[in-house]
């Protein structure tokens, strides 16, 4: 409600993050006598009959993202027409529910359009007919990492990162902010000095207070986009920043995100993050400094190439086997000797992490994979051998079951877990294969053993 309350009350005063808005020609007083005709209200924006968007998934995209691309990218086309104090809402969808697209498939959505201007202005509805394409672009693993958690906490507008990405260096922005103060707009931007093609996966979370579960969300949701290669493919073009995504922050709010840049033709592209007034534009300020960092020094570029594949081997009537990762060794290396910042915590890495598992015994026996948080808080998703097992909040270092394998007599196998540390819980963490049974399930919030309760 405080949310909603406040965006209602700032509503009016706010124009959209890259609105164009021109002001209103008012109609010249006529030297005749004789009454004029009223001009008519301009409209509080303008609804497209229709565009264009290219996404990629592999063998499909699910029904879930590629609705969330739809709308992403039909706002991208309409907030620059809305009118100061315009809102803008979808409706209908149709067809619904959207079905999976097959790579090189191609279909169209229509989709209801409103929006509401302020009282002087008419209300504008309409249908846009969304033409999806699913176009081959495979992924590409990023090589380079930029952290943009510095400063963590925005108390100013300016520009934020800024970090070139080229065709052969694959690249993730990681980036985690705190609003404090008045309310402003977060957006990540792409722009070029040439015409270039992006090959995009990207995952959001925020704006919430609740900055475990924005951290979750996008660890989450990054890597599970990245298996099934579930993006969209974007020109950018000289002049006209591309608008990765558009945020607004309330004090106190949390926004974070992972976005995986892979450039496919022209380039490079720069990619920035931007704190502008709340309904302002971020273009000001793209090419101006950084804001200053606040001394926990959590940024930089790193080399992520190769980093985080680790193996070990689990052999039954044997030691337990773990991996910890998330410490201070080993860590990324930053790629420019003079920048003082670190990954401690790895936050923005996805470890692939593979257990070699061997039964020399004649039985059949029950094998369980555990973590055990040794930082603090955390929570955690594994995505083991393709399944997806999402973790609650655990603070105490216990072990707390993640899943159980039965291994078949005289028998080896393989499985691999894909794993990203959450933004909000504390490193290092254990994660491990045991013949004892672990703690079946992580403790409620607000127990004794458990986390507090967000607010």
């Amino acid at each position: 409600m405080y949310r909603l309350a406040t965006i209602l009350m700032i509503g009016f005063v706010l124009i959209g993050r890259a609105a164009l808005a021109q002001p209103d020609q008012a109609q010249a007083a006529s030297p005749s006598p004789s009454p004029s005709a009223t001009t008519p209200a301009t409209p509080a924006g303008i609804i497209p009959p229709t565009i264009s968007l290219d996404v990629t998934g592999s063998p499909a995209i699910d029904p879930d993202v590629l609705y969330q691309q739809i709308l992403d990218a039909l706002t991208r086309k309409i907030r620059p027409t809305l009118r100061p104090g315009a809102s803008l809402r979808f409706g209908t969808v149709a067809p619904w529910p959207l079905a999976p697209l097959s790579a090189g498939a191609r279909t169209a959505v229509n989709v209801t359009v409103t929006i509401q201007g302020d009282p002087s202005r008419p209300l504008v509805s309409g249908i846009t007919t969304v033409v999806v394409n699913n176009v081959d672009l495979p992924f590409a693993t990023p090589k380079v990492l930029f952290l943009d958690d510095d400063p963590e906490y925005l108390q100013s507008e300016g520009l934020v990162f800024r970090g070139d990405v080229t065709a052969d260096r694959p690249t993730r922005l990681y980036y985690y902010h705190s609003n404090l103060g008045v309310p402003r707009d977060l957006d990540v931007v792409l722009t070029s000095t040439v015409p270039s093609r992006v090959h995009i996966v990207a995952s959001a979370g925020g704006p919430d207070l609740d900055v475990m579960s924005v951290g979750h969300e996008v660890s989450r949701d990054i890597v599970r986009f990245e298996q099934a290669d579930e993006g969209i493919a974007v020109d950018v073009v000289p002049g006209v920043p591309f608008v990765v995504r558009h945020a607004l922050l309330l004090q106190g709010e949390l926004v974070a995100g992972a976005v995986d840049l892979a450039v496919t033709s022209g380039g490079p592209v720069t990619v920035s993050v931007v704190a502008s007034p709340a309904g302002g534009s971020p273009d000001p300020y793209l090419n101006g400094p950084r804001l200053a960092f606040d001394g926990r020094r959590r940024h930089g570029r790193f080399d992520i190439d190769g980093y985080g594949v680790i193996s070990r081997t689990y052999t039954v009537g044997g030691p337990d086997v773990w991996v910890r990762y998330g410490g201070r060794t080993p860590t990324p290396a930053n790629l420019d000797p003079n920048d003082t910042g670190q990954d401690l915590g790895d936050y923005g890495i996805v470890h692939r992490i593979t257990f070699t598992l061997v039964n020399p015994t004649d039985t059949a026996q029950i094998i369980y994979f555990y973590e055990k948080p040794l930082g603090g808080p955390v929570r955690n998703t594994f995505f083991i051998d393709g399944q997806i097992k999402e973790l609650g909040c655990a603070r105490l270092p216990k072990p707390y079951l993640i899943t159980a394998y039965q291994l078949p007599p005289h028998s080896t196998g393989v499985s691999t877990t894909l794993t990203m540390s959450d933004g909000g819980s504390y490193y290092p963490i254990e994660f491990g294969v045991s013949a004892i049974q672990p703690l079946p399930t992580t403790p409620p919030l607000g127990s004794p053993d458990g986390c507090s309760a967000p607010p």
